[in-house]
C-alpha cells in the first residue's frame, strides 16, 4: 500500500516539522499517548506511559533517590532545568544524563513511531528536563527498525511482550547461565507481570527487557502466560490489536477487488504464416550399367567365323591323352 492510500504513521507526521527546523512537541492524542520533542528540527526526547522515561531509569533502578528527583523537579521544572539541577548537585553527570535521555527516546519511539494516531504539534514547547542530546529523525527511525528485527529474530510472536512471564518449573539442562538482567527478570516474575511491567518495576528500558524475555522463551527458560493485567500492558496489547485490524481491513477491499475483477482476455499472438513445404530434391533412379560388347575389328568384318568349338577341342585333348 502506498503512503497516499493510508493515514500517515507518526514518523511520517514528524518529517515536515523536522524538515522545517522548528522547535516544539508533537503530542499523541490517541492511546497509548505520548510526546515527541523537536529542537531545531532534530529529535530531542520522546516519552510514553508504556516506556521507561529518564525519571524511572534513575529512580526505579536505585541510581537516584526518589526524593532527590522530586527536589530537582520542584527547583527546575518551570525553567526547564531538571537535568542541570541534578548535575549541579553532583547527583549525575551531564554525559550520564544525555545517555539516559537517548535510551528513553529510543524506547518511546519504538512504541510510537509506527502508529497511526491523531497528533497535534505545539510550537516552542520544550521538555522540562532541559538540554539533552538531539538526534536526526532518520537515525531514530533506523534504530526503531533495527529493534523490531531483533525482537522478531529472538521470538516471532509479539504477544509475549504483554503476557505474564512464567519461569519454567523444570529445566531441560543441568546447568543454566543467566545474565544479570535475565536474573532480575526471573527473580521478579510473579506470574502476573509482563515484560513491560517488569521494565518499569526494575527501572530498565522496556526494549531490553522484552528482548531478554524473548530470548529466554526461545531457550525454554520462561514461557508466556495469560495477558498482563497492568494498564501499560493492556494499552500496548490494545494498540497492537487495533493496528493489526486496521491493516486487515484496509487490505481486504484490495483483495476482494482483485478476486472479482474479470481478467481481460489476452490477445492471441499472431501466428507466422506456415512456410512452404520444402520440396524433396530430385534423385534420379539408379540404372543398370550397360555391357559394352567389344566392337568387331575392322579387319575381320565381313569374314566367316572360323573359330573351333569348345567341344571339338575337348575331344582332341582326350584323344591325344590316349596315345
Amino acid at each position: 500500500m502506498s503512503k497516499s492510500s493510508r493515514p500517515p504513521l507518526l514518523r511520517e507526521s514528524l518529517e515536515p516539522w523536522c524538515a522545517a527546523g522548528v522547535t516544539g512537541a508533537l503530542r499523541v492524542l490517541d492511546p497509548p499517548g505520548g510526546v515527541v520533542y523537536v529542537v531545531d528540527g532534530r529529535i530531542a526526547y520522546a516519552e510514553t506511559p508504556v516506556a521507561s522515561g529518564v525519571e524511572r531509569l534513575l529512580t526505579a533502578s536505585g541510581r537516584l533517590p526518589a526524593d532527590a528527583w522530586r527536589a530537582a523537579v520542584t527547583a527546575g521544572r518551570a525553567q526547564h532545568r531538571i537535568g542541570p539541577e541534578l548535575v549541579d548537585a553532583g547527583l549525575v553527570t551531564q554525559t550520564e544524563l544525555e545517555a539516559l535521555g537517548v535510551i528513553a527516546l529510543h524506547d518511546a519511539a519504538f512504541f510510537l513511531f509506527d502508529l497511526v494516531v491523531s497528533a497535534h504539534f505545539e510550537h516552542r514547547v520544550r521538555h522540562p528536563v532541559g538540554h539533552l542530546r538531539t538526534l536526526d529523525l532518520r537515525s531514530v527511525c533506523q534504530e526503531v527498525d533495527r529493534r523490531k528485527r531483533l525482537l522478531a529474530d529472538a521470538w516471532p510472536d509479539a504477544a509475549i511482550d504483554t503476557a505474564a512471564v512464567l519461569p519454567q518449573r523444570r529445566l531441560r539442562s543441568q546447568c543454566v547461565a543467566l545474565t544479570a538482567l535475565q536474573w532480575e527478570v526471573v527473580a521478579n516474575a510473579d506470574r502476573r507481570r509482563s515484560p513491560i511491567d517488569l521494565a518499569r518495576l526494575l527501572g530498565r528500558d522496556t526494549f531490553t527487557v522484552m528482548l531478554e524475555v524473548r530470548r529466554m522463551a526461545r531457550t525454554g527458560l520462561v514461557e508466556p502466560g495469560r495477558p498482563g493485567g497492568s494498564a501499560a500492558a493492556e494499552s500496548v496489547a490494545t494498540v497492537r490489536a487495533k493496528a493489526a485490524a486496521d491493516v486487515a481491513t484496509t487490505a481486504l477491499p484490495i483483495v476482494q477487488s482483485a478476486r472479482h475483477a474479470r481478467p481481460e482476455p489476452e490477445p492471441e499472438p499472431e501466428r507466422d504464416p506456415d512456410p512452404p513445404a520444402a520440396q524433396a530434391p530430385h534423385v534420379p533412379l539408379p540404372r543398370r550399367a550397360l555391357r559394352h560388347e567389344p566392337a568387331p575389328r575392322p579387319e575381320l568384318a565381313g569374314m566367316p567365323d572360323t573359330r573351333v568349338s569348345e567341344q571339338i577341342l575337348t575331344r582332341l585333348i582326350a584323344g591325344l591323352g590316349a596315345l
